[in-house]
């Protein structure tokens, strides 16, 4: 039996408005599942603590604190315009004589200083105040170093405590002048100071670590003798470098410093010297902040060679010291 014509019509209209309603019933609330959510953002990458402290000692470096001569220091505290002064030597000696107004503190215990004020930092010849103000510079701190310390205050060695440079007491050892040029390249140390991810907690567990570390003359000259291996640095110009260095010496200015670590071999003891300990003695304690094992040569250059073109006649000489009033 055959349908009708417009029975198919109104079959097939109705066949259309069914089809054309399935969408609108979904809409309504039909069986689609929703769409899923997008995924978590990936998790942030871990915090390297080596990394931290390299930047921060790098940004440092970019403005490192610097050194106040004797007399500068004698004209502020003249004129009533003096930063605040700290002894880092000992109690004993600090009794004996200090420059007027000076406060006595540790090594270890200089993060406890207030943050806004001016400090002048000085030990007994210029090399643990460089060491401390390398530190409280990366800390962010406004201080300076007493250039040569209480060597350049006092010529009293009840004062001094006989620490101070003697040049007639320096042997003389071998110099080169063939540079030694780094060829191989090293992972940076890992550090492992602090569970933080804070970066200046970390750079603060970086700077607690610091000490002042040093080597003399003899103890290196021996060390060379007997072929141990480690790594010396010089931290002279290019110039004073070709005039002569310390055997195996490779040249790294502090100023360029951070981006030469991969020069360094963080398992082998690092032995660095510039002209008079100074600028050493800064690098000394950033290389340890960093997680190397950093030694500064007590005096520096000045106490390896008696050649002037060598030591760039920079080394202390106490014949210039004025000789200014201590207080007990």
């Amino acid at each position: 039996m055959q349908m009708k014509p417009w029975i198919k019509v109104i079959a097939v209209i109705s066949l259309i408005l069914a089809l054309a309603a399935v969408p609108l019933l979904s809409a309504c609330g039909g069986g689609e599942e929703p769409p899923p959510p997008p995924p978590p953002p990936p998790p942030p990458p871990p915090v390297v603590e080596f990394e931290v402290v390299k930047d921060a000692v790098a940004a440092y470096l970019a403005d490192p604190a610097g050194n106040m001569n004797a007399a500068d220091l004698f004209m502020m505290i003249a004129e009533d315009n003096a930063p605040y002064i700290v002894s880092i030597r000992s109690a004993a000696d600090y009794a004996a004589g200090h420059i007027p107004g000076a406060v006595n503190k540790g090594f270890g215990d200089l993060t406890t200083l207030s943050m806004d004020e001016d400090i002048l930092i000085y030990c007994y010849t210029g090399q643990s105040g460089s060491m401390a103000i390398a530190v409280l510079g990366v800390l962010d701190y406004d201080v300076q170093n007493l250039l040569h310390g209480m060597c350049s205050w006092s010529s009293d060695a009840a004062v001094t405590a006989g620490a101070c440079f003697d040049a007639t007491t320096v042997v003389g050892n071998q110099v080169e002048t063939t540079a030694n040029v780094p060829t191989e390249t090293y992972d940076f140390p890992e550090l492992e100071n602090t569970t933080s991810t804070d970066s200046d907690e970390i750079v603060e567990a970086a700077a607690a670590t610091v000490s002042p570390k040093y080597i003399t003359a003899a103890d290196l000259n021996m060390k060379i003798a007997e072929e141990e291996d480690m790594t010396i640095i010089s931290c002279r110009s290019a110039a004073d470098y070709a005039n002569g260095h310390i055997p195996g010496a490779i040249n790294i200015g502090l100023s360029s410093l951070a981006e030469n670590l991969d020069k360094l071999d963080p398992d082998l003891p690092i032995y660095v010297y510039c002209y008079t300990g100074h600028t050493a003695a800064q690098a000394t304690a950033l290389l340890n902040m960093l997680g190397y094992d950093a030694y500064s040569l007590k005096y520096g250059m000045c106490s390896w060679s008696t050649d002037e073109t060598v030591t760039a006649g920079k080394c202390f000489d106490a014949a210039g010291v004025v000789g200014y009033a201590v207080e007990q």
